[in-house]
């Protein structure tokens, strides 16, 4: 019994001497403080950890949709736990205050149109007396071919918003691409392209017939243009002959 017991109070002192020279290089450790070798592998574990958090976030990023705009979802056409292809629109929204017109001008009139144009619009919903206003804020730079014809999509903002307007109502544009007060127009039908210049027919008041060069300026969508040289207020224009007086014409210069 002596002998067990000996034994196992020399194997107590075994591991107290043991643990007792940890603690002395703990000790040594704390006094001497950490190695550049410890403070490295420290920092680079730090780094690492960081690394570890950051590419979390980012994979829980994904998983969140982010509107790009305040407004109101309007459809939803996935359900949770569906799968959906890429390029699919899943989620739509409208914005509670912004709301935008979308039009297509062709390649002839494009040309007219620049950012900051004002323009009328009317709205099929509230007939055409009720009239409201729209600045042009973009401009497609690329054409859009629609039903064979190349067109460029103009963007609209309204001036303000109106709670009567609501996506998707058709809207009648007309844009105010340049404006003059107090000219003469005459029908675009009555002005004769000759020679690389631009002519009237005026009635005179004895009856005759006078071809008279002229200087033109506006078009107006009305089909009217402005006349800023060579006619007065008053006088009367021709704007279509029968063909036996347009032969006539033609027979008195030769």
């Amino acid at each position: 019994t002596a002998t067990v017991n000996l034994t196992a109070a020399e194997e107590k002192l075994s591991g107290a001497e043991s643990n007792l020279a940890v603690l002395e290089n703990e000790l040594e450790l704390d006094k001497a403080g950490a190695t550049p070798e410890q403070i490295a592998a420290g920092a680079a574990s730090v780094e690492e950890a960081e690394a570890k958090k950051l590419a979390a976030e980012a994979r829980l990023a994904k998983t969140i949709i982010y509107s790009p705009i305040n407004g109101i979802v309007t459809r939803e056409e996935a359900k949770v736990g569906q799968i959906v292809s890429a390029n699919t629109a899943v989620v739509s929204v409208i914005s509670a205050s912004r709301v935008e017109i979308e039009t297509f001008v062709t390649e002839v009139d494009i040309p007219k149109i620049k950012l900051g144009d004002t323009a009328r619009v009317t709205l099929d919903a509230y007939g055409r007396d009720e009239e409201f206003r729209a600045i042009v804020s973009e401009i497609d730079p690329a054409e859009t071919v629609r039903e064979g014809v190349a067109t460029y999509k103009v963007i609209l903002n309204f001036d303000s918003p109106d709670d009567r307007i609501r996506v998707g109502m058709t809207a009648n544009v007309d844009i105010e691409t340049a404006k003059r007060e107090g000219v003469l127009a005459v029908p675009a039908r009555a002005v004769i392209s000759r020679e690389g210049g631009k002519i009237l027919r005026i009635l005179k008041e004895n009856g005759a017939i006078e071809e008279r060069a002229v200087q033109t300026g506006l078009r107006a969508s009305d089909g009217r243009i402005e006349i800023t040289e060579g006619l007065s207020g008053g006088e009367k224009v021709i704007i279509f002959l029968p063909q036996n007086l347009e032969d006539e014409l033609e027979a008195q210069k030769l």
